[in-house]
């Protein structure tokens, strides 16, 4: 995206750059912490809006009202520079070529029926790991619609490890492997899953070049070697998970 002839942010080659083009219907982004996950999705917000102009309808959801308040600093950033307006009492953000996209959290899963009606071609997960069950994600599936000949798609973030880790292994990763698309049986939803380590994210090393350093002191070995590596198979010894190692 340019504003005049000067560049705002450009997706960074490989993994980041075939999220934001993916055409598939469902798709998840992410494995090891620090690929660029929050950027991306913003990034493909603002381009399918760029490419519908005025027909753009985004719902970018949090587990979290923290969360989110972290992922719209970094949405200021992105969006100020290129005039779109934020409209703090809507919790919305309007496009200068027309088209929004709503940010909203999600901490209770009951607090899903409360977009029965609603309509969107676009919705965006950051961090759906944070979910300990994919049931609310589902819910606002239904409201992926749209009478203009926009296609709806749908895009999910996500580390391993997490609270959600059991039913993205189970949707996401095992049915295909990484960057190949395939139809769930049941289902019937295109879906691809698109890796990306802290090495595709060069911006964040050169900023932040302690930040790996940090990493290795985060946790135990096998969360360490699934945030650091995107190992979605790394599990302690005796597969037993706490809780409060995703605080």
């Amino acid at each position: 995206m340019t504003r005049g002839r000067r560049p705002i942010w450009l997706p960074q080659p490989g993994p980041q750059t075939a999220f934001i083009t993916c055409p598939i219907d469902d798709v998840l982004y992410g494995g090891a912490r620090g690929g660029g996950k929050t950027d991306s999705l913003l990034g493909r917000a603002i381009t399918r809006s760029l490419r519908y102009p005025g027909l753009y309808r985004g719902l970018l959801l949090r587990r979290t009202y923290d969360e989110l308040d972290e992922v719209n600093g970094r949405a200021h950033e992105l969006l100020d520079p290129i005039g779109a307006r934020w409209r703090a009492s809507r919790h919305l953000w309007e496009f200068p070529w027309g088209g929004w996209l709503k940010m909203r959290f999600l901490q209770r899963d009951a607090d899903a029926s409360r977009y029965q009606g609603h309509s969107y071609n676009d919705l965006l997960v950051d961090e759906a790991g944070n979910f300990p069950a994919p049931d609310p994600i589902d819910k606002l599936v239904a409201t992926l619609r749209d009478k203009n000949g926009v296609p709806p798609r749908m895009a999910m973030s996500a580390n391993p490890g997490g609270p959600g880790h059991v039913w993205l292994v189970e949707r996401y990763i095992k049915p295909s492997a990484p960057g190949v698309p395939f139809i769930d049986p049941t289902t019937d939803a295109h879906r691809v899953y698109i890796p990306s380590l802290l090495t595709d994210n060069p911006a964040l090393l050169l900023r932040d070049p302690k930040y790996l350093q940090r990493l290795r002191r985060a946790g135990p070995a096998w969360l360490v070697r699934a945030w650091l590596l995107g190992d979605w198979n790394a599990s302690p010894e005796g597969n037993v998970i706490k809780l409060e190692w995703f605080r």
